[in-house]
């Protein structure tokens, strides 16, 4: 490698401090980071450097002379790695939470670490609109975070559809992670879906509970 492009990998890059507790205590880390890095790289680069899992949730902090200041939008960490030769962030881990709770097919995407719950309605858990052709899913038990629900709860086994509509309503505990290089595609309980890569961001499906789905006249409507 030449000198200039030695100079052009320093110039572009910054050491930070990172601290995180975990099991054995406080650990701290110098570590070579992107001068550009977004919020989200830097925190799977954490994450992946302390072994922190995506069941956990995480906040990052950026530590000053006086405070512990809460970095959770890209100007804030701008301003964080400018501030210091060598700024010092702190992964502060917190306990598993619910970020959102949503009714299928109205579904919003969450960023890696998010957890929503999504209510599936009784309507919704058939074969016939498992296997619509205008909804997709791609990936085998790790699924790009546009693909459908139903699809992804019938593929990976955790509901078995028919074409009855049944008794009941599931709620699909959603955990999103960071996006694959490489998705593959499988069939399973007549649902197919298919290979892609890469993609930006993935969910896996937790758990799927099932509820007691309430009779018409139990059901309110607004005015």
């Amino acid at each position: 490698m030449s000198n200039m492009d030695q100079s052009s990998i320093q110039e572009d890059t910054i050491i930070i401090k990172a601290r995180c507790n975990v099991d054995e205590g406080q650990v701290a880390r110098k570590i070579v980071i992107d001068k550009n890095i977004k919020l989200e790289e830097l925190e799977y680069k954490l994450r992946e450097r302390f072994d922190v899992s995506y069941d956990k949730r995480v906040e990052l902090y950026y530590l000053d002379e006086q405070d512990h200041i809460a970095v959770t939008f890209e100007d804030e960490l701008a301003l964080a790695i400018e501030s210091s030769k060598v700024p010092i962030f702190e992964l502060v881990v917190k306990p598993k939470v619910i970020d959102g709770f949503y009714t299928y097919p109205k579904v919003s995407k969450g960023k890696p670490g998010d957890v929503f719950e999504i209510l599936v309605e009784s309507q919704w858990l058939t074969i016939t609109n498992a296997t619509r052709d205008d909804t997709r899913a791609w990936g085998t038990f790790i699924y790009t975070d546009d693909s459908d629900i139903v699809k992804a709860l019938a593929h990976t086994e955790k509901v078995e559809l028919t074409d009855i509509p049944p008794e009941y309503n599931v709620i699909a505990t959603v955990r999103f992670l960071p996006g694959c290089l490489r998705y593959y595609g499988s069939s399973c309980q007549g649902i197919t879906t298919m290979s892609f890569g890469p993609y930006i961001s993935s969910y896996i499906i937790e758990e799927a509970r099932v509820i007691a789905a309430p009779s018409y006249n139990e059901k309110s409507y607004l005015p």
